[in-house]
């Protein structure tokens, strides 16, 4: 029997708790099994999904007042049919509130029996009661009143009050719960901003240029997945945030150079780095994980790239003699706690915990210190994370010019926005100032 809508979203939530995938992957592979790609369906999915992901916390701080047993106890598959349909009751009106709770006790009857009952009870408890539900006082409890209302962990809250004061993290918060821009850059190998911008504007979309990257375009509305086009199909573009496409920009590759890219990934950036060389000289990109190597291989085939080369590596170990002093620019996009796109990646709040930063900068620093062996004299190290935090930002940087002096922090290119800049000279975007991912870099000069 066809699953609905609203089991289909429990079952990829279920998902993301049990294999620590991104949703997104999950959806994608979802919608295409079940053709559901660009369909009204599709969109309900995917907006089920995100918006419980995103106020999770939230839904859970109503839930707990509502059950009676011990939630922490509670099955997760029940507490993901219960998120999803006080969801649906409290910020969605798309089906009748009725309607909700039946069909989430059919679900609760299939999935777990035992609970079906415990199901319509809170959900029929919550339509009775809902004005009765009060959050902490933002006034005497601000860490715990954003924690609960804007749904995101505590721990997490208090660090950014510390840091940006209660407006900006309030503000901070509420950009986490909405849906990110969807952002593509242009393969200026095949087609020039404008002309795709036309091309896309023919198709259907609305396209508009990004504000602070060159090479970017903003998609307000798009009839059909952008991957799914022919624009992507045939390398005119791809999906990347804007804050991770000025990283390449604050790089500022000139041709003639040696570049090496340390925790490549699946290439966003190593692609961008070769576009902005026109194709000329020779990256070298570095990753533990083969399978994101094969990603880069794949997706620098697509965009026409030809000068990336990839090498398997563990850049928590020491480099080859053979890469030592070799690079005029070394990249290092840094594993992180990812803090900076938790409205792209909601999971991510409910995954990391305040214990796991220790290890990550720990982990962090490794990388750094054994990367600058790749760098030659005069040559640049390009530090950066998409994170928020101090602790993986800063704070490395800081460490590492402690124990490394024959580097110092060097100033942006002219042509990044002073607005990005901050009074250190490090790079920073911030999601509600900027509507882009939040992102950290330094750039570091070899004496």
């Amino acid at each position: 029997m066809k699953k609905s809508i609203r089991r289909l979203a429990v079952d990829i939530l279920d998902q993301v708790h049990l294999s620590k995938d991104f949703a997104g992957n999950l959806l994608d592979e979802c919608l295409d099994f079940n053709n559901l790609s660009g369909t009204a369906d599709g969109r309900l999915l995917t907006h089920i999904v995100y918006g419980v992901l995103r106020l999770r916390g939230h839904l859970d701080w109503i839930l707990i007042k509502l059950c009676h047993g011990n939630w922490k106890k509670t099955d997760e598959n029940i507490k993901n049919i219960l998120r999803t349909g006080l969801f649906q009751l409290k910020f969605s009106d798309r089906l009748p509130a009725f309607a909700v709770v039946d069909e989430a006790v059919k679900i609760a009857r299939v999935i777990n029996p035992a609970k079906s009952g415990l199901v319509n009870a809170v959900l029929r408890n919550y339509l009775r009661h809902s004005d009765r539900i009060n959050f902490p006082s933002r006034e005497e409890k601000p860490a715990e009143f954003i924690a609960a209302f804007y749904s995101h962990p505590l721990w997490l809250t208090k660090i950014w009050l510390s840091l940006f004061g209660l407006l900006n993290t309030e503000a901070l918060c509420a950009a986490n719960n909405e849906m990110p821009p969807l952002t593509v850059r242009v393969n200026t190998l095949k087609i020039s901003p404008d002309e795709l911008r036309e091309k896309l504007k023919h198709a259907g979309f609305d396209p508009a240029p990004t504000s602070f990257s060159s090479d970017g375009l903003l998609l307000h509305s798009s009839p059909s997945p952008i991957q799914k086009t022919d624009f992507f199909q045939k390398g005119f573009l791809r999906i990347q945030d804007e804050a991770s496409q000025l990283i390449s920009h604050l790089v500022c590759p000139k041709s003639r150079e040696s570049f090496l890219d340390v925790c490549s990934g699946t290439g966003g950036k190593t692609t961008h780095l070769a576009a902005i060389l026109k194709n000329t000289g020779k990256i070298l990109a570095l990753d533990y994980d083969l399978n994101k190597l094969e990603e880069l291989e794949k997706d620098a085939k697509r965009l026409g790239i030809t000068i990336i080369k990839t090498r398997q590596a563990d850049l928590t170990e020491r480099l080859p003699e053979s890469l030592t002093e070799k690079f005029d620019y070394v990249l290092i996009d840094a594993p992180c706690s990812g803090s900076g796109t938790l409205r792209r990646n909601p999971e991510i709040k409910w995954r990391i915990q305040a214990a796991d930063l220790a290890e990550i900068a720990k982990i962090q620093n490794t990388i750094l210190h054994n990367a600058a062996f790749a760098v030659r004299k005069g040559g640049h190290l390009i530090y950066c994370t998409c994170s928020l935090l101090p602790r993986e930002n800063e704070n490395v940087i800081n460490s590492f010019l402690r124990f490394n002096p024959v580097f110092s922090v060097c100033p942006p290119p002219p042509f990044i926005s002073p607005r990005l800049i901050d009074s250190g000279g490090f790079f920073r975007t911030f999601p509600p100032w900027h509507n882009m991912d939040g992102f950290f870099a330094a750039v570091l000069k070899r004496k």
